[in-house]
């Protein structure tokens, strides 16, 4: 065993304590004097206290015959910190409608397939429209008499010929039949079914022959507008996000990771399911489909400089407290010591710390959970 060396000032405030401590007990003095005593008394105590730490490892790197625990360790750092949570979210098209008859009818033509572009105005689905059309022939008809005998009606009324009230008969007559035919060719229009926009049809419900009504599905169309995708985020979230957040969206169907930011918040709160609604602009992609689910990481929390440590490095004692254990090297040996900390926003893996340890700190990785404060260590 090598010789240890101590210096002399440790010696002599070891020897000033151990005369202290021998002396009367009697205690006098005003109150400053009392407080001046109090103060270097507790100052002596610490540095003998770090005196006897330094004595400690010096004894145990030179005592051959001692073994130590050994441990790895964990600098902590200071850097960007954020925090996120999963929702899921579902694809919404801007321009993704279900067509439906405005009448009821037998489905005379249907002019379309699945998959196929169509631009808006097209006929897609036709219901039968033969009453409609006869009725507007034979309207067509007696309009055509009405109308001429309003005018000679008029002629002779301007020529103060025949009653008033001949005039405004075959007047009442010919706009009544005027209306009654712009009623018609309106209930015609509506047995056609037409492309409100340029798109591509999804899938196609009409069959030829069947009977059609109002509330019944004939075509799907999708438009070429954007994509976007909802979520639906608890309301305990609603302070924290806001339109400009970063997401992180996962298509597994497609095996497809994107990144976007929030484009609108809702201010609405449903009293069903407590969610309000969050949305998110999607970037023209062939594979991306309306309804398609995804995976969201919305991040709500984000720090440019903050320290954190991995969460697995934080203890707690039976008092609640938070702590870890971090090494304080001296030569090859160090000793443990405990800080408590006070701790931040936390993610999966790593939890922000507000205070208790330092940047550049050294916290015990492995062996955290058998080491003590105050035990001698070594790195392996």
């Amino acid at each position: 065993m090598k010789k240890a060396t101590f210096p002399f000032i440790t010696m002599v405030a070891i020897g000033a304590a151990i005369l202290t401590s021998c002396g009367s007990n009697e205690v006098t003095g005003t109150v400053a004097e009392l407080t001046l005593r109090r103060d270097s008394i507790a100052s002596s105590i610490e540095t003998l206290r770090a005196e006897l730490s330094a004595i400690d490892v010096q004894i145990a790197a030179e005592d051959s015959t001692r073994s130590f625990a050994s441990i790895t360790t964990y600098t902590v750092s200071k850097g960007e910190f954020n925090h996120s949570f999963q929702v899921y979210g579902s694809v919404v098209s801007d321009k993704s409608v279900t067509l439906y008859p405005e009448m009821a009818g037998s489905i005379s033509k249907v002019l379309v397939v699945g998959g196929q572009r169509v631009k808006a105005g097209q006929l897609l689905v036709a219901l039968d429209a033969s009453v409609a059309q006869a009725s507007l022939a034979e309207i067509k008809t007696q309009l055509s008499l009405a109308q001429s005998v309003f005018e000679k009606q008029e002629r002779l009324w301007n020529q103060k010929i025949g009653s008033e009230v001949q005039y405004l008969q075959a007047k009442t007559q010919f706009e009544s039949l005027q209306r009654r035919m712009a009623t018609v060719q309106k209930q015609i229009g509506m047995t056609s079914i037409s492309a409100p926009f340029d798109g591509i049809i999804d899938e196609v419900f009409a069959k030829m022959g069947e009977y059609g009504a109002p509330g019944m599905p004939m075509v799907r169309l999708i438009g070429n507008g954007g994509l976007r995708l909802d979520m639906q985020v608890p309301e305990g979230y609603i302070q924290r996000i806001k339109k400009g957040d970063v997401v992180d969206m996962n298509f597994s169907a497609i095996d497809l990771d994107l990144q976007s930011k929030v484009s609108q918040v809702g201010n609405y709160i449903n009293a069903g399911s407590r969610t309000f609604v969050v949305s998110v602009d999607l970037s023209n992609n062939a594979n991306i489909k309306a309804n398609m689910m995804a995976s969201v990481q919305l991040r709500d929390y984000s720090v440019d400089s903050a320290v954190s440590v991995p969460s697995r490095l934080i203890l707690q004692d039976t008092r609640g407290m938070n702590y870890t254990y971090v090494f304080i090297q001296d030569g090859a040996l160090g000793k443990i010591s405990r800080r408590d900390l006070t701790l931040g926003v936390s993610n999966n893996e790593v939890t922000e710390i507000l205070s208790g340890i330092t940047p550049g700190e050294l916290v015990v990785e492995r062996g955290i959970r058998s080491v003590q404060p105050d035990q001698i260590v070594k790195l392996y």
